[in-house]
């Protein structure tokens, strides 16, 4: 799964920050306890002496196994002198330790050249509140979704049924999970509840990209003509691969050649990855096909799950309940 620069950028950095502050912080501990307890550099330089011997004893011809039964007697003495000074001071044995906020990794980002459970935890956090900075991410939760607007019986229940579905889907959200393909008139809470659901996937620590068909297109053309000083040329790759892809008010771009192309490429080398998408759209399958084409519209209708969104704008009924 590929981040953006900025939200790997801050992960890294953030990592850093803890990691120099973690050997920092030890340094001062280390420093004042010499102070009071000069004799724990004789303690620490003993014990490396010990380690520097042991090395040697393994690299030489003979048997060093005599040997190193005495240096590892010799290191635990020395290591319980070193924790009954500490003790005798009020301090636990790992006083003078570094403490990195994450021992496994020691805050680098990586185990054995595997990506950290914590790299991971900031990347998505980064990745969530980037997101929520540039949509209305926060303010778009299920139970904020009022049902009551919807003010024909039969149109309640095929919200409320789509509801439910929207929430038992982000709940049980892993890479299997079907596409959605959302579509209704302007109002309906088709955005609503697609970024209900990326909030709730990304807190479940998947890479989740959300944006608008306008902007997603206006930057992979930006990016393919060469007209973006910003852009890193990866913005087609991270649609493709990123766990979750939501492409909000599709048909809201301008159509042309290439958007359609780009369009169908990222439906259909998503399909391939089987990797979920969430489109949302004003369009009807016949739409689809006409403003686009009929490749398009057969992978959508084939191959996502349909939520037809119904009722009145509700948009304008908070409007009106607002004046």
């Amino acid at each position: 799964m590929k981040y953006s620069k900025v939200v790997v950028d801050r992960a890294l950095d953030t990592l850093r920050i803890r990691r120099e502050s973690a050997i920092l912080d030890a340094d001062k501990r280390r420093k004042s306890f010499t102070e009071k307890c000069p004799e724990i550099e004789i303690i620490e330089r003993s014990m490396s002496e010990i380690g520097l011997e042991a090395i040697k004893a393994i690299s030489t011809d003979h048997n060093p196994k005599e040997m190193i039964n005495d240096l590892k007697k010799k290191s635990l003495e020395f290591q319980k002198a070193k924790k009954d000074l500490l003790e005798s001071q009020g301090f636990a044995e790992d006083y003078l330790d570094i403490h990195y906020t994450c021992p496994k990794c020691k805050d680098t980002g990586y185990v054995n050249g595997i990506v950290c459970s914590c790299y991971k935890e900031l990347l998505n956090k980064y990745n969530y509140e980037l997101l929520s900075k540039k949509t209305s991410l926060a303010l778009s939760e299920f139970d904020d979704f009022d049902l009551s607007l919807y003010k024909n019986p039969n149109d309640r229940k095929t919200m409320s049924d789509i509801l439910n579905y929207c929430k038992e889907y982000a709940s049980q959200f892993d890479l299997s999970c079907p596409s959605i393909y959302m579509f209704g008139e302007t109002g309906l809470g088709k955005t609503h509840l697609s970024l209900a659901i990326a909030g709730e996937v990304i807190k479940k620590g998947y890479n989740v990209i959300y944006g608008s068909a306008y902007n997603f297109f206006n930057l992979l053309e930006r990016e393919h003509f060469g007209r973006s000083e910003e852009a890193d040329g990866t913005t087609e790759a991270r649609l493709i691969n990123c766990d979750l892809l939501i492409i909000d008010d599709l048909g809201s771009e301008f159509i042309t050649q290439f958007s359609v192309a780009e369009l169908y490429n990222i439906v259909d080398s998503r399909i391939s990855k089987s990797l979920p998408t969430i489109i949302t759209s004003n369009f009807s399958y016949d739409d689809i096909e006409k403003k686009y084409n009929i490749r398009l519209a057969s992978r959508i209708m084939n191959d996502y799950y349909s939520l037809n969104f119904v009722g009145d704008d509700i948009r304008q009924i908070k409007k009106d309940l607002d004046d």
